[in-house]
């Protein structure tokens, strides 16, 4: 379903326009499907996620080029020039500060994402798929994880949930790399570094490869965990071309 829509707006003329629109029907099929998911489950525990609560903004997060661009474009419409200049400021702290480390030792370190002000996620009703996919049932595992990184804690989720929106941000991949286009998983905050800086990005990404290249792979993942991703991306890849072929 997924990589059917987003192939239907890739097809298209490549405008500003399309790259948010990409993006935000994205955000909306996983916000209906994840509202479907609690609905259906009914096993008797809610969602301890709550607003001001930010254990799990403090982790690497990774997104999609529409959705860079897409949350770039907010912050160029919604901030002003105070606020642009506090968040740049932001994101330079945060890439300072993860330079050369390997996801082993990210996991180690939990610093603030960028994108909060005060508490709360400024670019909220944009956040990436990987954000409105996570949810915890017990603050306290949360707290947990925080206090003790990269020890393992495990925490008590939706296990459905997160297979939702992982198939989600599959099918955007999928339909990306069928439409000749970035389609990896890119380190948000780098790649929102290089598509505020750039405001002809959303509408000349798609003729663009290089331009996150800086964000993906060994270059901002060192060791091997960048190119088991890709092996299992491109077995995933064939699989559902295979059967959106036959279909």
């Amino acid at each position: 379903m997924a990589a059917r829509e987003s192939l239907k707006i890739l097809s298209e003329m490549p405008t500003v326009l399309r790259t948010i629109e990409l993006a935000r029907n994205t955000y909306d099929f996983t916000d209906q499907s994840i509202a479907q998911v609690h609905a259906d489950c009914r096993d008797g525990h809610r969602v301890a996620c709550r607003s001001g609560c930010t254990y799990c903004c403090m982790v690497p997060v990774a997104a999609s080029a529409p959705e860079v661009l897409s949350i770039a474009a907010f912050v160029r419409e919604q901030f002003d020039d105070e606020r642009r200049l506090s968040l740049a400021r932001r994101v330079e702290a945060n890439i300072s500060a993860t330079e050369g480390m390997d996801m082993n030792q990210r996991d180690r370190v939990r610093l603030d994402c960028p994108f909060l002000e005060a508490g709360q996620c400024a670019v909220y009703e944009v956040r990436p798929i990987a954000c409105r996919g996570y949810s915890s049932y017990d603050v306290e595992d949360c707290r947990e994880d925080y206090d003790h990184p990269g020890t393992g804690v495990e925490g008590h989720t939706n296990g459905l949930r997160e297979l939702v929106f992982g198939a989600i941000r599959e099918g955007l991949a999928i339909a990306c790399r069928s439409a000749s286009v970035e389609h990896r998983l890119l380190e948000l905050v780098r790649a929102y570094k290089i598509a505020s800086e750039d405001s002809t990005l959303a509408e000349t990404w798609w003729s663009r490869p290089e331009a996150f290249e800086a964000t993906t792979g060994e270059s901002v993942f060192p060791g091997p965990w960048s190119d088991e991703l890709n092996r299992e991306f491109e077995e995933v890849y064939r699989e559902t071309v295979s059967d959106l072929e036959r279909k």
